[in-house]
């Protein structure tokens, strides 16, 4: 049993969504709680017409300057197999023949490693390329002294650049 802190009644911990950065691992306010919240807190917001109208205008714009950030404008389909299909073959084309048992064990827990942290911080970690398989200044393989685990903001911002000091 918990208590909410919103509406300070003892309900079951199924009661509650899962938090995982709480020390409990759940969140504070029961799930009853938490909706009229989210419901009233947009509500309100999107009720003013003013308000609505200068959010719209302004994703609009921020779409207009930045569109590889606007999903319509994402591969679909065919054309994301295709990538996709594209990354894995690039991949394994950069993966050597040499490696040893060991070595290729210690790729893959690299990949479960990523998935642990995932679970345990609560926000995504990745397997990241120190230096890119497809990088502009060099080119790396695909070997457990190229990876690192880091979350997957910092993958994004790295993109496939490697930094040379």
């Amino acid at each position: 049993m918990k208590t909410c802190n919103k509406c300070h009644i003892e309900k079951p911990k199924s009661e509650f969504y899962k938090k995982t950065t709480a020390a409990d691992g759940l969140f504070w306010w029961c799930r009853d709680c938490h909706k009229v919240y989210v419901k009233t807190k947009y509500a309100s917001a999107y009720a003013d017409k003013e308000f609505a109208a200068k959010e719209s205008k302004r994703v609009r714009e921020y779409l207009k300057q930045n569109p590889e950030k606007d999903r319509r404008n994402w591969p679909t389909g065919a054309e994301a197999i295709a990538n996709n299909a594209k990354y894995r073959h690039g991949k394994a084309k950069r993966t050597p023949k040499w490696l040893t048992k060991n070595e290729i064990w210690m790729m893959e827990e690299a990949y479960i490693l990523a998935a642990l942290r995932t679970k345990m911080f609560g926000f995504p970690w990745e397997v990241d390329h120190i230096i890119p398989l497809r990088g502009k200044l060099a080119s790396g393989l695909h070997v457990p002294h190229n990876l690192q685990v880091i979350p997957k903001v910092l993958n994004r911002d790295k993109s496939n650049q490697f930094m040379v000091n």
